[in-house]
């Protein structure tokens, strides 16, 4: 093998940077001449005393496929083919944008097959962290093409806003995928950023210390096991066997799924709680292969149906749809258990209860071509064992401040891009007052690391959600109305909508798809000169009549198209319900809303003082219809100051 070597994000398959300088770098042995070949052009360097080079094409329109070769003065050569150059976009954050197109395969069933597209390509970053200093390298990582080998693993996000983009513009895109679960946004932030947060900033030095670190992932796998070894230690279904269809259910009580478990006599339990019930199966069913759709359980389950295991997950988030094999399914009556964790105590602080369910307004049913049965209803349940909530609690070492920037983002600052996707919030909700100088801090920093000043920054707001039943209320809300206003004040950074993307009882809402279209407007409109409505309605001037104890208030609006409708919206149509104002006294009062071609007016019964605010859909999910524009792009939640 030769010493010559280029980076890992340089290689086949790769999508340059159109209309900028793309930076190619390698390492070589010190002193030694390169030569980069690439169209028409000859770039050539020489390797520093560490052995690196790096040199800088030439800005070119989109295009390709192309070829570049890298040699050296000692006869080394490598080819990097399948080069194209387009658009390219780093897409961070949490869980939202590492969901995969595995998970909404359901509902875009044809996006899976008919995927083939040479024009869009993916480079994902698996989860690393380094507490110590940034790397000059991401560890994993290749660039792929959405074919059907690969396309289940992309992230359905940037997936489709790669897809919507290329098919607006018909330039090639490319995107990076830096994104991780339940991570905040300290975790993307680098040392310079976090400058003054001196608790986060010993947070991470703690985590650089190798001990520390491997004891605490250590503890976290010995703790676990601990836990779970000593809770199906106790439990009595696994000695007896519950999940056998000859159990007696004499003395079991009844649960109607899906429901909450505080709602019934299980309460806030942690420990293992066997569900069952009996159900028929027609003539032409049995015998036959069936899906078993079970929504989802908060939080683990195991699930059998005569007896026999047909699925497990091992946390709350996924969906539960296991497949019954064939002959497994008998004429008549059928058995189906299952054995229930409820742990998710341990996520948490002490102090927040447990939120074990069957996911209301989910889907439980068992189905196949020859029909459909409906498991709503009446269960029976019996607890195993309860657990000690006193026990393990997990140390996400992961989710410390620096450490994913350091091992995920920072290695890819050489690499020219286009822009960044950012959607993140959902596990700084309870810290958002912090949240606006943190991301002003991010996008600065990032900025200043890929040398653009206009680097454009979307942000995907926080969707509708509701089911998780937070003690603070307000804090999803204030989430997203941080998200809106931190956008608004930053040049060349936008916020997306997306309060009716979201599933009200799913944290991962399935709809990446109409998501990825709106940030791919957007890039359309801003990056790629796109003559396209990218934006929803925007509030331009208020004007507010006296009228007796009352007043009328007339917004007249922006960005409204062909002019504005009400839509249905999370299932909830009619009328706008969810506008407000609120005046001078702080009195919050609800106002009937006209929607015109251009303007919305609000009339309020009573009115004392000057109004302050207007309110619109200020609340984890909307009441009623929503307002569009023409383009089917929606005005934005938020708390708009008169």
């Amino acid at each position: 093998m030769g010493n010559l070597k280029l980076s890992r994000l340089i290689s086949s398959g790769m999508v340059l940077q159109r209309d900028k300088k793309a930076h190619i770098w390698g390492y070589d042995t010190p002193g030694r001449g390169i030569n980069v070949a690439f169209m028409d052009d000859i770039y050539k360097t020489v390797t520093d005393d560490k052995g690196c080079f790096g040199v800088w094409l030439n800005p070119q329109p989109y295009g390709g496929p192309y070829t570049l070769t890298v040699s050296d003065d000692a006869g080394e050569s490598v080819t990097v083919d399948d080069v194209l150059i387009g658009e390219v976009w780093l897409c961070s954050g949490q869980s939202n944008m590492e969901l995969p197109m595995e998970r909404v395969k359901d509902m875009f069933p044809d996006e899976l097959v008919n995927c083939d597209n040479p024009n869009i390509r993916e480079f994902k970053i698996a989860e690393a962290v380094d507490f110590t200093s940034p790397l000059s390298e991401p560890a994993t990582g290749r660039w792929r093409r959405p074919d059907r080998a690969y396309i289940k693993e992309f992230s359905a996000t940037a997936y489709f806003f790669a897809k919507e983009l290329n098919a607006l513009t018909g330039i090639p895109v490319g995107f990076i995928d830096a994104s991780l679960g339940g991570s905040k946004i300290h975790c993307w932030m680098s040392r310079e950023m976090l400058k003054g947060y001196d608790d986060k900033l010993a947070l991470a030095a703690r985590y650089a210390d190798d001990t520390i670190r491997e004891a605490a992932l250590k503890g976290n796998e010995d703790g676990l096991m601990r836990w779970h070894e000593a809770l199906d230690a106790k439990d009595t279904g696994l000695k007896e066997h519950w999940e056998s269809v000859d159990t007696d259910e004499g003395d079991w009580k009844t649960f109607t799924v899906p429901g909450f478990f505080r709602d019934s006599d299980i309460g806030n339990l942690l420990g293992v709680i066997y569900f069952r019930r009996s159900f028929d199966v027609p003539s032409q069913m049995a015998g036959k292969p069936a899906k078993l759709w079970l929504g989802t359980i908060v939080d683990s389950d195991i699930t059998y149906i005569n007896g026999e295991s047909v699925g497990r997950t091992e946390y709350q988030y996924p969906p539960r749809k296991y497949d019954i094999r064939e002959g497994l399914l008998k004429e008549g009556v059928n058995n189906i258990t299952v054995r229930v964790k409820a742990e998710y105590y341990l996520e948490f602080l002490p102090g927040k209860v447990s939120g074990g369910r069957f996911t209301p307004g989910k889907e439980y049913k068992i189905f196949n071509d020859e029909g459909t049965i409906d498991l709503c209803g009446e269960w029976k349940y019996r607890i195993g064992a309860e657990a000690d909530c006193e026990g393990y609690r997990q140390d996400f070492v992961s989710w410390k401040p620096m450490g994913l920037y350091n091992a995920m983002t920072a290695p890819c600052h050489k690499y020219t891009i286009g822009g960044v996707n950012w959607y993140q919030g959902e596990s700084d909700c309870e810290e958002s007052d912090e949240y606006t100088d943190l991301f002003n801090r991010m996008v600065e920093g990032y900025r200043k690391e890929w040398n653009d000043k206009e680097l454009p920054v979307y942000v995907v707001q926080l969707p509708n959600f509701t089911i998780d039943n937070n003690p603070d209320s307000d804090a999803w809300n204030r989430m997203r109305e941080v998200l809106r206003t931190a956008a608004e004040g930053i040049d060349n950074c936008e916020s997306m909508v997306a309060i009716d993307l979201g599933e009200d009882n799913d944290l991962h809402p399935q709809n990446k798809k109409e998501l990825g279209r709106r940030l791919a407007l957007l890039a359309a409109h801003d990056r790629c000169g796109k003559d396209v409505e990218c934006s929803g309605p925007k509030i331009e001037k208020f004007v507010c009549v006296k009228e007796g104890e009352g007043a009328t208030i007339t917004l007249n609006m922006s960005h409204t198209g062909d002019g504005m409708e009400v839509r249905e919206a999370n299932g909830k149509g009619g009328a706008v319900t969810d506008m407000y104002i609120k005046d001078e006294d702080g009195s919050i009062l609800k106002a009937d809303v006209t929607v015109m071609k251009d303007k919305l007016i609000l009339s309020v019964p009573k009115l004392s003082r000057s109004v302050k605010e207007i309110r619109y859909c200020y609340a984890q999910t909307n009441s009623g219809a929503l307002i569009y524009n023409s383009e089917g792009l929606p005005l934005s939640p938020g708390i708009y100051r008169i």
